[in-house]
């Protein structure tokens, strides 16, 4: 950004964009919409390399590359539903109900997510099968975000309880 002027206009969405991602080779950058697709674009030229339609049911709200794994993309939509992408081939991964945040840690292992029944708890769920490793409990109200230090060992998690927590991710 030594210019500041943009580079790219990646046009494709007929709503509003909620999210972006930059894959972790930095070659490609992921959009969702209220328009309910996710869009993969070759970060460089502009093209439209994957479209995925229909991809929550309603409004995608946001979008994670894998930091580790470029074909990995993980999406959580008005559904409430994690879900894991393939971006290569389009294809869904994986499937958990009850999600409306998610961020991966560093290593690219785990995702921090919250929702459904135990809003106020933040789980740890395997980025490669989706399956729940660890529950963190609790807040006193919904979790809404979460970010894990930069070596993975710890997780911050903000609440609408007003709160924030530190918790011991290793």
């Amino acid at each position: 950004a030594r210019t500041g002027k943009a580079e790219q206009a990646m046009k494709g969405h007929v709503f509003r964009v909620s999210s972006v991602s930059f894959s972790a080779d930095g070659m490609r950058l992921a959009s969702g919409s209220f328009d309910n697709s996710i869009r993969v674009w070759d970060a460089i030229t502009g093209l439209l390399l994957r479209a995925i339609d229909d991809a929550h049911g309603r409004h995608v709200r946001r979008v994670q590359f894998s930091p580790t794994d470029s074909r990995r993309l993980a999406s959580v939509g008005d559904d409430k539903t994690l879900t894991q992408w393939d971006i290569e081939s389009g294809e869904m991964r994986w499937r958990v109900e009850g999600h409306w945040f998610a961020v991966f840690s560093p290593d690219g292992h785990t995702i921090a997510t919250a929702g459904g029944a135990d809003a106020e708890d933040v789980l740890l769920v395997d980025a490669e099968t989706g399956a729940l490793r660890l529950r963190l409990v609790r807040h006193q109200h919904v979790v809404i975000l979460a970010s894990f230090s930069i070596d993975g060992s710890m997780l911050a998690s903000g609440s609408l309880d007003g709160a924030c927590k530190v918790w011991d991710s290793s």
